[in-house]
């Protein structure tokens, strides 16, 4: 296996948890609102960024690679509404895949096995991607409409507690 790109495995696993930290923190600003659907659905989320660097590290150590854990900086805590916060997750995510794709790249014709590890996760960013640019749109036509806003955080107060998906 080539090292260096065991390397950016590694780093991205640390991106993982940080995205379940930041989700946290945006679950935090939600329930300040008491939007308990919202906060449900990121905590959720959270949940979800917890597995997949779980993946990540289950698969560095099955091929002998020992996972080395980075220190995180506080996430973000203050926005300016609900359509902020999730216009600022939606970034994350772009940035999440990003950094897959890269792996996936430097992975293609060097290891076919951490480029077909990957590809899990090449197809989950694209539902992540989805989830968040559909959340945006939902949120940009409820505007100021608290009533709609009250029915969108009903619809994601019923997201379900993600499963540990099988990764790879």
């Amino acid at each position: 296996m080539d090292n260096r790109i065991l390397d950016l495995i590694n780093e991205q696993m640390n991106f993982e948890y940080e995205s379940a930290y930041i989700y946290k923190a945006m679950a935090a600003y939600t329930d300040d609102l008491d939007l308990d659907g919202f906060t449900n659905w990121l905590d959720n989320q959270s949940i979800e960024e917890i597995y997949h660097g779980e993946g990540m590290k289950d698969f560095l150590q099955s091929v002998g690679y020992k996972p080395v854990y980075t220190t995180m900086e506080a996430p973000k805590a203050e926005y300016e509404n609900v359509l902020d916060l999730v216009k600022t997750a939606f970034a994350h995510e772009q940035e999440v895949t990003r950094r897959i794709h890269n792996i996936a790249k430097e992975a293609n014709g060097v290891d076919e096995r951490i480029r077909s590890f990957i590809q899990w996760y090449i197809d989950e960013q694209v539902e992540e991607e989805e989830n968040f640019s559909k959340l945006i749109t939902r949120l940009e036509r409820i505007g100021d409409n608290w009533g709609a806003m009250y029915v969108l955080d009903h619809e994601l107060g019923l997201r379900p507690a993600p499963q540990k998906p099988v990764i790879g």
